[in-house]
């Protein structure tokens, strides 16, 4: 009895590793199994197709002055700090002024003794009826009065000099540190006042185009972050450069805010006319093969046929087409179907 066991662990160890083997599952073929690609949708209409001109160009405002001060000396107030709001007529910069006060005043005071001297030296002439020497100019030269005259200007201007006024509503722009009680130098950049709350900007158009535009014509401008304004045509420029085939158009938006900021890049466009068709689709769904455009439509929500198209007119953004397999509210496929064949099954996206 003790001889058989060896025989029978073997024959119930075959026994279990034959079960296990038939049941496990057997593996798919790799050809057999089918992936669907996902496709991104989107749904056509029958929205006319909108034409534009459309350029790019920078901002710039629509005033702007430089904050120099004529002259050196120690700072006494000021507002020159980076993104400050200003009034017409709000001190920008004031240096103490003591040295030019005194100054003006001796300058004053020097006038007054000039101008004494030249009264009593045309009294005293016109008592003795010397006409020879009645020369005014002559006489206000002899006496000093000329220069004493000019002196007391110069000190005056030069006193106007020690405070610098905003000439218009603005903000600052600088990247200078000023500080009251520092000394600054004549002739020093501190910074710029911008008045921005009208922007300007300046679109090249191509000479072919420009003759469709004219002043007051509206004009969507869009900024880097995609944000929309309005604008308005205020200028042509009645030159065309003839290196770049080119002219100027100026446009002005209403910028209260400040979001288009002096030396951004923005872009432009100037509707000009408008044509209808059966069906405008996104631009991005019309394909080439082999020389011929085609679509890629929606069937049954997971299977997609090529249909080959010939465009009416397109734009940047849309494309009109006539065609009697699609109608407005069909599903057109738009991205992620560059390498999608006739009537293969796909995981649809429909665009945001």
């Amino acid at each position: 009895m003790l001889k058989l066991l060896p025989f029978l662990l073997i024959t119930v160890t075959l026994f279990t590793a034959c079960k296990s083997e038939e049941d496990t599952p057997e593996a798919p073929d790799a050809d057999s199994v089918e992936i669907r690609p996902e496709v991104v949708f989107d749904v056509v209409d029958d929205e006319p197709l909108n034409f534009y001109i459309e350029s790019r160009g920078v901002v710039e405002p629509l005033q702007r002055i430089q904050i120099t001060p004529r002259i050196g000396g120690f700072v006494e107030e000021h507002n020159i700090e980076e993104g400050r709001l200003v009034e017409k007529g709000d001190i920008l910069l004031k240096l103490d002024d003591e040295e030019w006060v005194n100054q003006e005043r001796s300058a004053y005071n020097e006038y007054r003794s000039a101008k004494n001297e030249y009264e009593i030296e045309a009294r005293f002439r016109n008592s003795n009826g010397d006409a020879e020497n009645q020369n005014e100019s002559l006489l206000r030269i002899t006496t000093g009065l000329a220069e004493a005259e000019l002196a007391w200007e110069r000190a005056k201007l030069n006193l106007s000099y020690t405070t610098i006024k905003a000439p218009f509503d603005g903000r600052i722009s600088t990247q200078q540190v000023v500080s009251s009680g520092a000394y600054v130098s004549a002739g020093a950049d501190l910074g710029a006042l911008i008045d921005a709350a009208t922007a300007r900007i300046r679109f090249d158009v191509l000479e072919s185009e420009i003759d469709n535009l004219a002043e007051g014509m509206s004009v969507q401008v869009f900024g880097p972050g995609g944000t929309e304004y309005e604008g308005a045509i205020i200028a042509i420029s009645p030159e065309v450069n003839p290196d770049t085939k080119t002219g100027q158009v100026l446009v002005e938006v209403e910028n209260n805010d400040y979001d288009l900021k002096t030396g951004m890049t923005v872009d432009g466009r100037v509707f000009v006319r408008s044509r209808e068709s059966k069906v405008r689709m996104p631009r991005e769904a019309l394909l080439e093969r082999d020389g011929r455009t085609l679509v890629f439509r929606l069937l049954n929500n997971e299977e997609v046929e090529w249909i080959y198209v010939t465009p009416v007119a397109m734009n940047s953004e849309h494309v009109l087409i006539d065609h009697e397999d699609i109608n407005p509210g069909d599903t057109l496929a738009v991205d992620q179907h560059f390498s999608i064949s006739h009537q293969q099954k796909v995981v649809p996206l429909l665009v945001n």
